[in-house]
């Protein structure tokens, strides 16, 4: 593999090493969490590539993963209140009832990683990892029901982000897509929020009581479009990233190519590209809630 230098990413995101630091703190105390309480969990899609191809953070990654089975996510939400530390905020559509996705992140308080479509969001905006509930697939018709429940995070979205993602551009194609992203959100709050809500609930989890010992997983929350073997995710391995042991996918190898192909090869150098914040801020003194 070629050489990597973390400083020709940190060129135009100085505060890049700083954030991953703190996220890896989050993600300690994630561990420290599971661990004690003998809950499921496993570094996904990015993450998980970062511990097997660099040993921790892919360099010019910004965010870190966390999967979890929707029965140790459940219970996670309802313990982490208690035994998260009070430097961290667990935010999900109970504790934060404004976010825009129905998965769960941790945040960092005191700091802001505030991304540009999201600016106006009245919501915690510290740096963070994702937490990512995975959910049991039905026998037959997985396609179709796995289409269903991206239209239901679509709408989701559509209907909390007035804008499209990244940080503006004063080309056409971007305004066009500014302009079409407005429509879509003013057409979406003529439906029923709490209808949708309902049906996320309801719908992401009507298998869940299949079991996760056989079949197949995935997760909605991320709209994701692959149908992984439980086989292939559990029991999650230990493996290294930043010097820490954490959990990984039981076949990693398989799941890593099921979502990258060949994903020892390192993309090119345009798409090595992270989130951007539009507001990045480390000091308590100076971000609020």
């Amino acid at each position: 593999m070629a050489d990597i230098k973390t400083d020709d990413y940190t060129k135009n995101f100085p505060e890049l090493k700083s954030v991953q630091k703190i996220e890896l703190d989050i993600l300690i105390e994630l561990d420290k969490i599971c661990r004690k309480n003998n809950l499921c969990y496993f570094l996904d899609s990015g993450t998980a590539l970062g511990a097997v191809r660099h040993k921790g953070f892919i360099p010019w990654d910004d965010d870190i993963d966390v999967g979890m089975p929707r029965p140790d996510y459940n219970r996670f939400m309802r313990i982490a209140k208690d035994e998260l530390g009070e430097a961290f905020f667990l935010q999900n559509l109970k504790t934060d009832p404004k976010v825009p996705f129905p998965y769960a992140k941790i945040r960092k308080n005191g700091t802001a990683f505030i991304e540009w479509n999201k600016r106006n969001i009245k919501m915690h905006h510290g740096i963070y990892i994702d937490i990512f509930p995975y959910d049991r697939l039905p026998e037959d018709g997985i396609d179709e029901y796995m289409g269903y429940c991206r239209e239901l995070n679509r709408k989701l979205f559509k209907r909390r982000i007035p804008d499209r993602v990244g940080l503006p551009q004063s080309n056409l194609r971007w305004k066009i897509g500014k302009a079409a992203r407005r429509l879509q959100y003013l057409a979406m709050q003529f439906s029923s929020e709490k209808k949708l809500l309902e049906k996320l609930n309801h719908d992401y989890t009507k298998y869940s009581g299949l079991g996760f010992d056989s079949g197949k997983s995935t997760c909605h929350s991320f709209s994701s479009r692959i149908a992984f073997p439980n086989e292939m995710l559990f029991p999650p391995i230990e493996v290294e990233f930043e010097g820490h042991s954490f959990f990984a996918p039981a076949d990693v190898d398989a799941y890593l190519t099921a979502i990258y192909g060949d994903y020892m090869k390192l993309p090119p150098y345009k798409d090595r590209i992270g989130h951007r914040p539009f507001v990045i801020s480390l000091e308590e003194k100076r971000c609020k809630r």
